[in-house]
């Protein structure tokens, strides 16, 4: 007799253990040294060659092909899954370079941000944390150029290409790099932003940088090189619009750049869009400096982009107009840090997530992406201890792939060299599985075409006099509440179409961008948000996934339907993906990932146990980590810590696979994404052309991901 779907969900669940209302956790760790079988995803890569370099057209980035001539018949469209590495983690030691670069390109990463090179000088070059040593400003440190050079080398065998950072965290010293100091300070601004922008021998002194850097790393011509950023997040016309410049701008500065606005107003009145326009002016003069000198020390083709959209504006397409891509970052519940500026022991969040916010970073994040331009989203982020982090990558490729955009770069891989971490840090994807164990999947999506483009693109006309709107309102990040106030926009579009931005179009908005009905389906009928029960649904031909507050309801997406067992949480980020290229009905090899929140071992705690998460100083909407014992005066435990015990949430649920094949067999995977005891088979049922698998059911082997195979 087969069981219908009602009478299974009421079979398995009529089992459940009393306890099962208390959250569940058990330990998980992930060996990324030992990575193979179904998780690993190195087949997406290919060593580079001189036929892989980069360069940008058509709005996208394509390789150079066989010829080794860019704008050919042969060029090849690429898609650019990344991350982040940052400070000391630039510079592996040699033993470790290859190693490092085995595990990204396991994890379907093929680009690698290179960030916050510059920000930590060393006073000794042995340490190796930054591309320069404490002497003057630019003096490089051969030490960790040799460990890049090798690191580069790796990653080019890999597949996996760079972006090269430029100005990201260096601060100007004045009397070391003999610029003026600030009246009453011991210091300049930090970073210096926004005195790099405009005066002139910080200019010249990055200009020299660039020119040292790329000649010192060999890069001219070399495919591993796959994009340079010129400046992160810093502009004058964000620090304009942030009310900063009386703060920052003083003394000698304040007198140069005067100097510089009354040599710009010759001819010009001296008005408040005049104001804006000589920033702009200012803006745009750096940035094409400097592109004439990475131009210099590479070549034309080398895609170049400046700073991120949110830092400075609509009025960042004016000055970045001469570059040739446009970036942009993002945070989903970022830390705050009440009273000092990144203490470890002092910070809080609001455990907040994409899907409960109707996925509004998103939106905004396609409508600053430029028409007729390659887009990249070079971080993001939704860092531990968030217990919805499991939706972030499966979601933003989907969107992005949707979107087409060109590449998305996580924050961070690791920000230092701690590659054996095994505990979830701040940012990092090192030592955080909840994040991990669905990335692989994730930059399947972006790069690999299983979730379809956008069938019609909205472009959406942004007249200069619009973009001088914006500014005069100091409207800095918020594109999609700027556009419906001036506009009428309507941000969930983006659901539906494909979005861009044009500077170059007037008129007014299309009619398909100012008002679409929820749930927001997608014109592929691949992707669906519902903002009313906050899930997010794939359903594409080789790829199935819910995301979201999926509650005691049966949820359907695609080939599959997921209903959580009564007494979870009712958050799941479940994602069903074919890697045989079949479609999910036909395929014979399938990966499911249903990754929880991870959770540290408590600091002294005996025996050891999970940390908890608890409310900040008595809070009703911030929660932070419960305190370390030792230190009872702080009310937060690190967000970075020890390595130890991880534990993992346990998302009991149903699945059940539509499906042509005559039975399953499923396989919980360890660390290293090799099978464990196959589930029984009380705990797979087969139902009118479907199987029912009851997954992290009491006296299963726990894993969040699973190896599915069809006889």
């Amino acid at each position: 007799m087969r069981l219908q779907c009602s009478e299974l969900i009421l079979f398995f669940f009529a089992f459940l253990s009393p306890c099962f209302g208390e959250d569940r956790l058990y330990p998980f760790a992930i060996d990324q040294d030992r990575l193979s079988g179904i998780a690993d995803y190195s087949y997406l890569n290919h060593p580079l060659s001189p036929e892989d370099r980069l360069f940008a057209k058509n709005g996208h980035f394509y390789s150079v092909g066989k010829d080794l001539k860019p704008n050919t018949a042969d060029d090849q469209r690429v898609r650019l899954f990344g991350v982040n590495l940052a400070f000391g983690a630039n510079f592996p030691e040699t033993q470790d370079a290859r190693r490092i670069a085995k595990r990204l390109r396991r994890l379907g990463v093929n680009l690698v941000r290179l960030h916050h090179m510059d920000s930590s000088p060393d006073r000794d070059p042995q340490r190796a944390q930054s591309t320069l040593t404490t002497d003057p400003y630019p003096t490089l440190n051969p030490i960790s150029i040799e460990r890049l050079r090798c690191f580069l080398d790796a990653l080019k065998a890999e597949g996996i290409y760079v972006n090269l950072n430029l100005h990201v965290g260096y601060e100007f010293r004045p009397s070391v790099d003999k610029v003026p100091p600030v009246e009453g300070a011991d210091r300049l601004p930090k970073q210096s932003k926004p005195l790099h922008v405009f005066y002139p021998r910080m200019v010249a002194l990055q200009v020299e940088y660039t020119h040292k850097l790329i000649d010192a790393l060999k890069l001219k011509g070399d495919p591993v090189l796959g994009m340079i950023e010129i400046d992160n997040e810093a502009s004058l016309l964000f620090s304009w619009q942030a009310n900063q410049f009386d703060r920052l701008i003083t003394g000698e500065y304040k007198v140069e750049l005067e100097r510089q606005k009354q040599a710009y107003l010759q001819g010009r009145p001296d008005s408040a869009d005049e104001t804006i326009l000589f920033i702009v002016d200012r803006d745009r003069a750096y940035l094409d400096k400097m592109l004439a000198a990475i131009r210099e020390k590479t070549d034309a083709f080398v895609p170049v982009a400046g700073t991120q959209v949110q830092f400075g504006g609509l009025l960042n397409y004016d000055t970045h107009a001469a570059l040739d891509y446009q970036d942009n970052h993002f945070y989903i519940d970022h830390y705050t840090f009440p009273h000092v500026s990144w203490d470890k022991r002092d910070w809080r969040f609001h455990d907040s997530s994409s899907s409960g916010m109707g996925f509004s970073i998103y939106l905004n994040q396609a409508a600053t992406r430029q028409a007729g331009r390659p887009f990249t989203v070079s971080e993001f982020n939704q860092p531990f201890p968030n217990t919805h982090a499991a939706e972030l990558d499966p979601t933003l490729a989907a969107f992005g792939a949707f979107q087409d955009w060109d590449s998305i770069i996580h924050f961070a891989y690791e920000h230092g060299r701690e590659w054996e971490n095994n505990a979830p840090n701040g940012f990092n994807i090192n030592g955080d599985w909840t994040k991990w164990v669905n990335i692989g999947q994730s930059a399947w999506l972006f790069r690999s075409g299983a979730v379809q483009t956008a069938r019609q693109t909205v472009n959406i006309p942004l007249p200069f006099e619009m973009r001088m709107r914006a500014t005069r309102e100091k409207q800095n990040g918020n594109m999609t509440r700027f556009l419906k106030s001036a506009a009428e926009y309507d941000a969930n579009t983006a659901f539906v179409h494909r979005v861009a931005v044009d500077p170059k179009a007037k008129g007014p908005l299309p009619d398909a961008a100012k008002s679409v009905s929820a749930p927001y389906k997608s014109d592929t009928g691949e992707l669906t948000f519902d903002p009313e029960r906050k899930i997010y649904l794939i359903a594409a031909v080789q790829a199935a996934g819910v995301f979201g507050f999926a509650g005691p309801k049966k949820v359907t997406a695609g080939s599959i339907d997921v209903e959580l067992a009564p007494a979870t949480r009712g958050f799941a980020a479940v994602l069903l993906t074919s890697m045989d290229r079949k479609p999910i009905a036909a395929s014979q090899k399938l990966l499911l990932t249903l990754p929880g929140y991870t959770m540290r071992e408590q600091p002294g705690s005996n025996p050891p146990r999970p940390q908890k998460l608890v409310s900040y100083a008595g809070s009703k909407e911030w929660v932070t980590l419960e305190a370390d014992p030792k230190f009872p005066d702080k009310p937060s435990g690190m967000r970075s810590g020890p390595n130890g015990i991880v534990w993992m949430e346990r998302v009991e649920c149903l699945v059940t696979l539509r499906t042509s094949a005559k039975g399953l067999i499923v396989y919980p995977l360890d660390g290293a994404g090799v099978r464990k005891r196959a589930l029984g088979e009380g705990d797979i049922k087969k139902t009118n052309g479907a199987f029912v698998v009851h997954l992290q059911a009491d006296g299963q082997e726990l894993a969040p991901w699973y190896e599915i195979a069809t006889k």
